[in-house]
């Protein structure tokens, strides 16, 4: 293992040094005690005192003094705020909008009925959730699209009431996130608190704040530790981690923009960024490592972009493309772009919770509303776990309808399966029906 310009570790693939690199990425975990002992605290203050602990909890962590009255923003003020944005933004954020929900309606499932005897019938009912609280973080880690790619598919999916709760300073720090609300025709249902406290006003209900079924959304490790610690009294999304994105690329693919690829991700601002390119070209390698020392300062969060690279930044050799796509998989990323000869073909044996195709499909396109959501798996997580969708915004349940003819042939399956199971009652609760 060696360091390339203090940036980028070179690695190959398989040896000690790659199982050790793999090892080290950011995973899911636990938080410190102090965060889980907080964070219970916050949660028991909301649902002993609710909108009282909502204001006294805002103004000792958000420095902002709020009135009961406050919590709530009329909607007149959220529209003054995203007339703040400029035309443009508030333009490319309705272009945006209408793709992302063209792409989200297509999810949408009707259920289906299967016939299972004479006049008899099961079927799977897809319902939307009733309500849904939305979190949207302030500060550097406001974010627009965010907005969009939460609230679109719950919109989609049907959900009747949709909340969105965000730090008191929220909205007139970044207009365009007001835009992106009013956009989206929530203007009338922001909740102007913040943190932990936000996370319990959803799960609990306090006398401004409704209680939702679900709870979506990113946010810091307060955030977080809340969204677990509530689980179970409401559905939440996912675990979030820091940002990850793989390049696999051969000598076909230009250095330069797979530089500027991997210095978009590293810019998030966590420092904990995982930025890998996978190749088998020496020379790609050589000077992509180069120009990604030479162009992070330049991007955004140039210090913690730095550090992301030192940490969980690496170039890794492979000596084909199928062990390439060994170790993109092994790496099971948030995002992976594909730079080969025939990616589409070899796209298809990736994993990744979204697969950016080709030289011309960088992951930005995805982060900025193409159609598909950028709520992805990360931490590895990809291996198993899907993008935020309609359907994490709907519930199915199963239907069934029997007449007696239908039953009666069914009973003596049902019968045998519960006595070999050692339920009597339950054989007769279906024997009982033709009896006498």
């Amino acid at each position: 293992m060696k360091t390339v310009d203090d940036q980028m570790r070179t690695l190959v693939f398989g040896t000690a040094a790659w199982r050790r690199y793999l090892a080290s990425l950011p995973r899911a975990e636990r938080p410190r005690p102090a965060v889980q002992r907080a964070v219970a605290r916050i949660l028991a203050d909301v649902e002993r005192q609710g909108d009282a602990a909502l204001v006294r909890w805002t103004r000792r962590l958000d420095r902002v003094r709020l009135r009961p009255s406050e919590i709530r923003m009329p909607a007149a003020e959220v529209r003054r705020l995203a007339s703040a944005a400029d035309r443009p933004t508030r333009r490319a954020l309705a272009a945006m909008a209408t793709r992302i929900e063209a792409f989200h309606r297509r999810q949408l499932a009707p259920g289906f009925r299967l016939p299972v005897g004479p006049g008899s019938m099961v079927e799977e009912v897809v319902t939307p959730l009733p309500s849904a609280g939305l979190y949207v973080p302030g500060g550097a880690g406001a974010y627009p699209s965010s907005v969009l790619m939460n609230a679109i598919p719950a919109r989609v999916a049907g959900v009747r009431d949709l909340w969105i709760a965000t730090p008191p300073r929220t909205l007139e720090t970044s207009p365009a996130v007001a835009a992106a609300i009013v956009g989206v025709g929530l203007e009338d249902c922001v909740i102007r608190v913040g943190g932990a406290q936000a996370i319990a006003a959803l799960a609990l209900g306090t006398r401004t704040v409704p209680a939702v079924d679900k709870i979506a959304g990113p946010g810091n490790a307060y955030v977080a530790e809340a969204k677990r610690q509530v689980r179970g009294r409401v559905d939440i999304d996912r675990e979030a981690g820091p940002s990850e994105v793989v390049i696999l690329a051969d000598d076909t693919a230009d250095a330069g923009w797979v530089a500027a690829d991997l210095l978009a991700q590293a810019e998030h601002g966590s420092g904990e960024e995982t930025v890998v390119l996978v190749t088998s070209s020496p020379s790609l390698a050589r000077e992509a490592a180069r120009l990604v020392a030479e162009g992070v300062a330049g991007v955004a969060n140039a210090a913690s972009a730095r550090r992301a690279l030192r940490r969980h930044g690496a170039i890794v050799r492979v000596e084909s493309l199928a062990e390439g796509v060994a170790a993109v998989n092994a790496l099971a990323a948030e995002h992976v772009e594909v730079m080969t000869r025939g990616a589409a073909a070899v796209a298809r044996a990736v994993v990744g919770g979204a697969v950016f195709v080709g030289h011309w499909t960088p992951v930005a396109v995805g982060d900025y509303g193409v159609g598909p959501n950028h709520v992805l798996p990360t931490g590895g997580a990809a291996r198993y776990a899907s993008p935020l969708s309609t359907r994490d915004f709907q519930r199915r349940h199963s239907r069934v309808s029997l007449t007696r003819a239908g039953l009666a042939s069914l009973t003596t399956d049902v019968v045998r399966v519960a006595m070999a199971e050692g339920f009597r009652g339950h054989a007769q609760s279906v024997l009982t029906r033709f009896e006498g």
